[in-house]
């Protein structure tokens, strides 16, 4: 209640000039590269050509963009978007909040508060909301984590929170699928759970992607070796001991700990060369 009071009695800021939803055509809507990002570069090409073939309103959102005065409007939010629309013929016109006539520093400040004020999903986030999307990979990833029981955090959790049987390697798990695909990743999760059934920090990116790469290219090797394997060090172990191999041999941390596999689990006349930037 205390709080409540505070906050009311709080000074409140001046809301300022209030803006206006309209619609325009998207080759009326600006972008100035002197303060925002450009969407020229690779990423931005890639970005605008997914939402180009995957346009969809209820996704679209509103552009923010302040009044220029001529009948065009300088985007300070939403550029991307806007320039999706503009290369499909089908959309004639985009919903704008218009904010009246601002100076260039005032349209920089807009676009940072904007940018630093929003709350970005983190890729736990991502993944749980694409489950309930019932995007495929991620229902084929849910599906084989509850079946070998690991749980993917929902939120990046603190060390005092940390919990066995848990994992914030998302990135690593889609890897993995993607690379090696749905059989590699239940074998290479359950190998991680027998090793480290109990401790709370071991589902770690670097394991899991080295365990995968041993196992995607040797698929008659046996789970249970490689499982006694892992158990003689915990991850973060592992992980020094492979990044000073990689080091030593030029190879990545991944391809370092994937190639002690081959070296400790396989014959030595199976073994690879060891190969320059591996993994």
């Amino acid at each position: 209640m205390a709080d409540d009071v505070k906050r009311d009695e709080a000074p409140l800021s001046d809301p300022g000039p209030k803006p206006r939803l309209e619609f325009h055509p998207p080759d009326k809507l600006m972008i100035d590269e002197r303060y925002q990002r450009s969407v020229s570069t690779k990423r931005g090409k890639q970005l605008i050509g997914r939402l180009v073939e995957e346009f969809y309103w209820p996704f679209f959102g509103v552009i923010i963009a302040t009044d220029n005065g001529d009948g065009t409007f300088c985007v300070i939010d939403g550029q991307h978007r806007a320039e999706a629309a503009r290369q499909r013929a089908d959309i004639h016109s985009v919903p704008v909040m218009v904010i009246e006539e601002m100076s260039l520093a005032e349209q920089a400040a807009a676009f940072v508060a904007i940018n630093e004020n929003r709350v970005r999903l983190n890729g736990l986030q991502v993944h749980h909301a694409k489950v309930r999307a019932g995007d495929e990979t991620a229902v084929a990833i849910d599906a084989i984590c509850r079946e070998v029981g690991l749980t993917i955090y929902r939120n990046i959790p603190s060390r005092q929170h940390l919990k066995a049987g848990h994992t914030m390697a998302v990135g690593a798990v889609y890897a993995v699928y993607e690379t090696h695909g749905p059989a590699v990743l239940r074998r290479v999760l359950a190998c991680m759970l027998k090793a480290y059934p109990d401790t709370a920090d071991d589902l770690r990116a670097i394991p899991i992607k080295a365990v995968a790469a041993y196992l995607g290219t040797n698929p008659q090797a046996d789970d249970a070796s490689v499982v006694r394997f892992l158990r003689r060090r915990d991850s973060e172990s592992w992980q020094e001991a492979a990044r000073t191999v990689g080091k030593n041999e030029g190879i990545t941390t991944v391809g370092a700990l994937a190639q002690m596999l081959v070296t400790e689990l396989q014959p030595a006349a199976e073994q690879p060369a060891l190969e320059r930037g591996a993994a």
